[in-house]
């Protein structure tokens, strides 16, 4: 049991990591818990690498984080060869923050990186909110 109080902090109360994928030609990657609601104060970056000579191509089909104006608070950024693809919050189908919609997203090279980010708190107008984050597909394109 001492155990378990040692761990959970070190897994999900941390800032700052970072969680390479080993090289495949597709698969998912998702928030922390999904689909259960994330944790508050985490980063993690998740670096996808496919075989050379490929590019990486990603798609959400699950986006639920908190939105706000900017995507300050919890957001999702995305970068592929030394260049920010874009930094996502809020919901798919949602006006609110600014959700990836299914839009593909496609590096040059074959690394990306997925920087997930949570303030310290999901509170909309004195209201905990519970969002489930994310669940997304990468799959290797020839060049």
């Amino acid at each position: 049991m001492w155990l378990l109080y040692l761990l959970v902090p070190a897994l999900f109360c941390r800032a700052g990591g970072s969680i390479p994928i080993p090289q495949k030609l597709f698969g998912e990657v998702t928030s922390p818990l999904f689909p259960k609601p994330y944790p508050n104060s985490f980063e993690t970056t998740t670096v996808i690498t496919v075989p050379t000579g490929y590019r990486v191509k990603l798609i959400f089909q699950h986006f639920d984080l908190e939105p706000s104006e900017g995507c300050f608070y919890d957001y999702v950024k995305i970068s592929a060869d030394k260049k920010n693809l874009g930094r996502f919050c809020g919901q798919l189908g949602s006006p609110l923050g600014n959700p990836p919609g299914k839009k593909e997203f496609m590096s040059q090279g074959n690394k990306m990186l997925l920087t997930f980010h949570t303030d310290f708190s999901n509170e909309e107008n004195g209201t905990i909110m519970f969002y489930k984050g994310f669940l997304a597909y990468y799959q290797a394109v020839g060049e």
